[in-house]
């Protein structure tokens, strides 16, 4: 077996052992049968990912190349145009056996090239709504601090599902907050018995988002696309997903086309708000921007929070690893205008949002300035 199918071997199996513990068996399963045509001596990427030339198991996890396959495969059973998928995948109402599906996965990309060949050079759009029950306490957190409305800014939007995140509704332990007649529900599992500020006067006065390459949800092939990248046995997900895009075709949300760091440093640059706190958001997508991007776009969070005022604050919260490859994080830094920054870990968080253990502004781990970048790097 050569290095290059040795890698794609290697990564495949890293992500099958990921959907084995998020929950996702038939993802896994598939991600196995393909490590084994590598080790076979079959090199699909080669056939189906032309474009692709990396060749380290590095390079493999740095472009996802598994979540593409997993998620094209999903897009073609969706579809309605390979039914021979579609029997077998649990979200188009198949037996949910995965044994020998990688066979029929394979004829499904060789008899729809054009489709594959333009989805696989496409990155990843894991719109998992779910986030937000890690995200809201966050903002809960900071209304209660600054008794003043939220003016949101989100990097890495995709569809900016994200951007209707008042229009869910929450369930914290024994609390409660958000529409109580929304289809789109978190129940996350609330692992110790605190709770977040749900009385706390959240207000989302303005919302702005970004995204390298930003989906119109609107579209209906967008919605397919967006829908793929759910993994097809988790149908909790799957139903979260769709009441999210129900709630978009109302809150119609606008994701700016730019890459973070420029994006940051044009919009933070603008003048404030008297009365609104600006809090730059995101999840679980600081990891897949180059380093220069990173540095940039810390930078422009830095200017704008040295600049704050009282009436003028600035706030920098996200759900990320604490390091690569680590556990997830919700963490909160404020600059209320005094020269410094107060940061602090607010959650240890489950990636997909649905188990968080609360630890809140008074009891979370406070972070040194330092931390804000090296949490990332």
């Amino acid at each position: 077996m050569s290095d290059r199918l040795e890698a794609f071997a290697v990564g495949f199996r890293k992500q099958a052992e990921f959907c084995h513990l998020l929950g996702s068996p038939f993802s896994a399963a598939l991600l196995e049968q393909a490590a084994d045509a590598f080790e076979a001596g079959d090199d699909v990427v080669a056939t189906y990912m032309p474009w692709w030339d990396g060749s380290t198991a590095a390079y493999v996890a740095a472009d996802v190349l598994p979540l593409r396959f997993l998620g094209c495969a999903h897009a073609l059973a969706l579809s309605g145009d390979v039914p021979v998928l579609a029997r077998h995948y649990p979200s188009c109402g198949g037996d949910g056996v995965a044994d020998g599906v990688w066979k029929h996965v394979l004829e499904a990309f060789a008899a729809h090239t054009a489709f594959t060949t333009d989805y696989v050079t496409q990155p990843p759009q894991t719109n998992e709504v779910a986030r937000s029950g890690s995200l809201v306490p966050g903002l809960l957190e900071l209304a209660r601090l600054v008794q003043m409305p939220v003016a949101t800014f989100e990097l890495g939007a995709s569809a900016g599902l994200l951007q209707g995140l008042d229009r869910f509704h929450y369930t914290f332990g024994s609390a409660t907050w958000g529409d109580d007649t929304s289809d789109c529900r978190m129940t996350p599992d609330w692992t110790l018995p605190l709770t977040p500020p749900v009385d706390a006067p959240l207000t989302i006065a303005a919302r702005r988002a970004c995204d390298a390459t930003p989906i119109d949800i609107l579209n209906p092939d967008n919605a397919l696309k967006v829908r793929s990248y759910i993994w097809t046995d988790m149908p909790e997900r799957l139903a979260r997903l769709d009441a999210a895009i129900a709630i978009a075709q109302d809150v119609r949300p606008v994701v700016e086309d730019a890459s973070a760091d420029a994006w940051l440093e044009d919009v933070l640059g603008s003048p404030a708000v008297p009365g609104q706190v600006r809090c730059v958001l995101h999840s679980v997508m600081w990891q897949y921007m180059p380093k220069d991007v990173q540095d940039r776009a810390y930078a422009a969070i830095v200017k704008a929070g040295e600049a704050a005022t009282p009436e003028t604050p600035v706030a920098w919260l996200r759900l990320e690893p604490e390091t690569n490859n680590k556990p997830m994080q919700v963490a909160l830094a404020l600059w209320r205008g005094d020269g410094t920054c107060d940061a602090r870990v607010l959650a240890d968080s489950h990636p997909h949002g649905t188990q968080i253990g609360w630890l809140g502004w008074d009891n979370g781990r406070r972070l040194d300035s330092p931390e804000l970048v090296q949490n990332f790097n």
